[in-house]
């Protein structure tokens, strides 16, 4: 078992269609406050990632937000939704300040840019330039698309099976935690 003192959550600046979405990341928020867990996400507060870090915030949790100087703007951040601000010089930098910050990375839902740093960090795993457990939240199925394709690619000869099942995956915002800390061999298959 590993123990997860920190977490990097990537999410949408949008709410999306399903009120599911906001009430997992409550919960998850609720879940990371009973643990002693630190948030480590984009700093923004917008969306799910905005509600994720304000619950968090009001429960006395510890929040660290990573945020671009280009994107660092009244309309993006506000002061009292993060224990830290970081401020960095881009993208990239931002990415890596997360990472270094993190003991585990879950994605909630969301769109295009929950996708790229989803799929960055589960590449950095599969080249070996970390070994942290890397989940995707499932709320309603949102993933189970994206997971028949990662299982595909196995198929088709463009990903190993055991990259693919060192993907957790987690249908239950309860179960987060102790999926978290679980050694990837030892967690069961995704499909």
């Amino acid at each position: 078992m590993k123990k997860i003192n920190s977490v990097c959550v990537f999410t949408g600046s949008s709410f999306g269609n399903c009120e599911r979405y906001r009430e997992d990341a409550i919960s998850l928020a609720h879940l990371f406050a009973e643990n002693s867990i630190t948030l480590v996400y984009g700093g923004g507060n917008k969306g799910i990632m905005g509600v994720l870090a304000k619950e968090l915030k009001n429960l006395g949790g510890h929040v660290i937000g990573v945020l671009p100087k280009a994107m660092d703007l009244p309309s993006v951040r506000t002061e009292d939704v993060e224990s830290e601000l970081i401020i960095v010089d881009g993208m990239h930098a931002r990415k890596e300040k997360m990472y270094s910050l993190s003991d585990a990375f879950i994605a909630l839902p969301g769109g295009i840019g929950t996708l790229e740093e989803f799929s960055e960090i589960f590449t950095w795993r599969q080249l070996g330039y970390h070994e942290k457990n890397i989940a995707l939240m499932n709320t309603t199925g949102y993933y189970d698309d994206l997971l028949r394709f990662l299982e595909h690619t196995v198929s088709e000869g463009f990903m190993a099976r055991s990259v693919l099942d060192e993907l957790v995956v987690i249908n239950d915002v309860k179960e987060s935690l102790a999926l978290l800390e679980r050694d990837a061999r030892e967690l069961p298959s995704k499909l």
